[in-house]
């Protein structure tokens, strides 16, 4: 059971490892049309959707961003697919991703689609063996009639509603809360702390994605409340080593330069070096810091005016930015202080260095 529950999160990471650059891409095609928008006074980019002229080409241009965004489910079933069953399960997955957006499954729609296409396509393989001359027909003809017709009508009639039914609830439960002062900062506090307490794992990425699928369906503030979380921890080691050089070797100082770098455009892995160093002390410290810097940034009044985009530096795409800068800073500097307060760093074994750099060797860009 352990073995298989690991395989489904690896399977699970594989297929979100694909959408990030989707995301991150289309997000910031979005918030640069937008911009430009805003600079001459035009926050409604959509009623130059029928004109001609410059602006019609700027909406033509965000358009862009939202159909790469609007990828997300596709891509995300797909390659939870692919990660089971290789290149054969590919078809019923992209399927299956887009039925769950057009049942308003959404991203627990493309999860189940992705599962249920990889293993019936490996399934298939395995139990259905065709000899002699038409040996050909099943790669071609036999398996994707199967494994697309099956996922199709699993996702289309069986439970494309009931799963629409939860993702449209759960889409409701989450605007709610939102649009409640105290319980938007209860939401942040909690998806800061997912985002803090494994770096890039799976946690972090159920947070990460909870707010980009919100994103796709035109609810903004779960993602501004995960992106500036992504930044604190290694913008905090970052600081950290600046704060108190002499807490640290010459290779964990080293660590903290790129730290800085990574917390300002938003590479959550970066702080896996540090909090390797004394995962008992570091990894509730890292939620404690997520958890206060989103919770804060909500409470000073941050706000949606447009698809927030990740990094330090997204504080120009959210209302209100200086909030999302403070509530930043704070978080960082509370991760800066208490980790040099907590741990020696000098102390620290040279495996864990080598851990460390094994995985940073696999990074994903979890900003935006």
């Amino acid at each position: 059971m352990k073995k298989t529950l690991q395989e489904a999160k690896d399977h699970l990471m594989s297929g979100i490892s694909y959408v990030l650059p989707v995301i991150i891409a289309g997000s910031l095609v979005v918030a640069v049309a937008k911009v430009i928008g805003i600079l001459f006074g035009h926050t409604d980019l959509d009623v130059f959707a029928k004109t001609s002229g410059f602006f019609h080409y700027i909406y033509l241009f965000q358009n862009v961003g939202w159909t790469a965004i609007g990828l997300l489910n596709m891509i995300l079933g797909a390659y939870i697919a692919y990660s089971i069953a290789g290149k054969p399960a590919l078809a019923a997955g992209f399927v299956g991703g887009v039925i769950a957006t057009d049942t308003n499954a959404g991203f627990l729609g493309a999860v189940v689609a992705g599962f249920f296409a990889g293993w019936l396509t490996n399934w298939v393989k395995k139990n259905i063996k065709i000899t002699g001359a038409a040996s050909g027909a099943l790669p071609l003809i036999i398996l994707p009639l199967i494994t697309v017709g099956a996922t199709g009508i699993l996702m289309s009639i069986v439970l494309g509603g009931p799963l629409g039914w939860i993702n449209t609830s759960l889409l409701n439960w989450i605007k709610g809360m939102t649009a409640s002062g105290t319980n938007s900062i209860v939401l942040a506090a909690i998806l800061g702390a997912m985002i803090g307490f494994d770096l890039g794992g799976p946690v972090n990425k159920a947070a990460w994605m909870a707010g980009n699928a919100l994103m796709i369906s035109g609810v903004y503030m779960p993602a501004i409340m995960v992106n500036v979380a992504i930044c604190i921890p290694p913008l905090g080691y970052g600081i950290a080593t600046l704060l108190k050089k002499n807490n640290y070797s010459d290779e964990m100082r080293e660590a903290g330069k790129g730290a800085l770098i990574m917390g300002v455009i938003g590479i959550t892995e970066g702080a896996i070096p540090f909090s390797l160093a004394n995962p008992l002390k570091l990894i509730p410290l890292n939620c404690v810091a997520c958890s206060v810097g989103s919770a804060l940034t909500i409470a000073l009044g941050a706000y949606d005016k447009m698809p927030p985009v990740g990094g330090m530096y997204g504080f120009f795409s959210v209302g209100n930015g200086w909030a999302y800068l403070v509530g930043g800073i704070v978080g960082a500097f509370i991760i800066a202080i208490g980790a040099n307060l907590l741990v020696n760093f000098n102390e620290t074994k040279s495996a864990t260095a080598e851990d460390a750099n094994e995985n940073l060797d696999e990074i994903e860009i979890s900003f935006d």
